[in-house]
């Protein structure tokens, strides 16, 4: 008599999500520079007043946070959305969403400047870009079929608190952020340049 082994679940290796674990390691390595030095800050923050001497700020002022609990948000939905997406759409083109959001963000803020104290009002933080992969994932999982109703209760959470009086949250940078991101989003799918080799159950 002999025993037969049990057969083995096939597993199959998901990429490492490197570009996304960098920006993570990135942005906090900043804060921390930011809590030794506060003078790291003024050369990365991002206003329209001094966004067209230097334009660099458009995508520095990105990684920037004002404090440990605006880094952990931003972070935090970084890696549940960010580290999903990167496998889906490959490190390049979520590299460059990612960046191309962030930026879209800081145009939005430059092109809504109402008052003289909006012109040198700084602005910092990630969330232009998370809104960005938010709004990628939604495309994601409306365009290939998956569960998209939990992704844009998130997406309209968030956008709603944008928009809450005294929170002094930068709607626009959500907003230009989220546009952004859905648009490159459509191209990128509409090509069939998604991964289908992670299921709604990875999400």
């Amino acid at each position: 008599m002999h025993n037969v082994p049990k057969k083995r679940r096939l597993q199959i290796r998901k990429p490492i999500p490197y570009v996304t674990i960098t920006l993570i390691v990135v942005n906090v390595a900043l804060l921390l520079t930011q809590w030794l030095d506060a003078r790291v800050g003024q050369v990365l923050i991002f206003s329209p007043g001094i966004a067209h001497e230097e334009p660099y700020r458009f995508i520095s002022s990105t990684f920037m946070h004002a404090g440990f609990t605006h880094l952990l948000f931003n972070m935090y939905a970084l890696w549940l959305i960010g580290s999903v997406l990167e496998r889906m759409i490959g490190w390049g083109r979520f590299l460059g969403l990612y960046l191309l959001s962030a930026v879209a963000g800081n145009v939005m803020v430059l092109y809504t400047v109402s008052t003289d104290i909006d012109y040198y009002t700084g602005t910092v933080g990630a969330s232009g870009a998370v809104f960005g992969i938010f709004a990628a994932m939604f495309v994601v999982l409306r365009r290939f079929g998956g569960s998209f109703t939990q992704m844009a209760v998130v997406i309209a959470i968030n956008l709603a608190i944008s928009f809450l009086p005294g929170t002094n949250i930068s709607w626009q940078s959500h907003v230009g952020g989220l546009l952004m991101g859905a648009l490159l989003m459509a191209v990128i799918s509409r090509r069939r340049r998604v991964s289908r080799a992670l299921t709604a159950r990875d999400i």
